[in-house]
């Protein structure tokens, strides 16, 4: 009797590996747009985007959702118009306290997990992003920045 228990075991071990394979995730996200930025009353501008963690197949996904630093450093991002930057960052939280970033230089990530049986199933995350105020030798024009999001399962 105590062979058939540990071969059971070592199957279900076995299964469980098997299914952890069959699971794939992707990522997507809406770009955060901030409306026109005013930097002469010294105020900061805030806005959010939707990162989207989609996974697939059949088994558990334990999942990380990173995002670099860009053109900037995760102190303080930047986005560009030709040589004129804006200096912001994008956050975990709506207090803006915690940066979202790879887990470096004080940067925090999002962790999730989920089971896919059927269907895939999507998980979403607000990107709570902010201009820092008081950037009064801001120029007009169309600044940008482009980050990469990674979900790493």
């Amino acid at each position: 009797m105590k062979r058939v228990i540990l071969l059971l075991a070592t199957m279900l071990v076995a299964v469980t590996s098997a299914q952890a394979q069959l699971t794939t995730c992707t990522v997507s996200t809406s770009g955060v747009a901030f409306s026109p930025y005013n930097p002469l009353p010294g105020q900061s501008a805030d806005t959010t985007g939707i990162i989207s963690v989609t996974c697939s197949g059949v088994g558990m996904a334990n999942y990380t959702v990173t995002i670099n630093s860009g053109l900037g450093s995760f102190s303080g991002r930047k986005m560009f118009a030709g040589s004129h930057s804006l200096t912001y960052n994008l956050y975990k939280d709506s207090g803006f306290t915690q940066v979202w970033g790879d887990g470096t230089a004080g940067t925090v990530t999002v962790t999730g997990s989920t089971t896919v049986v059927v269907f895939p199933v999507t998980t979403n995350y607000v990107v709570y992003s902010r201009i820092a105020g008081g950037q009064n030798t801001a120029k007009v024009g169309a600044y940008a920045d482009s980050l990469m999001v990674r979900v790493t399962y």
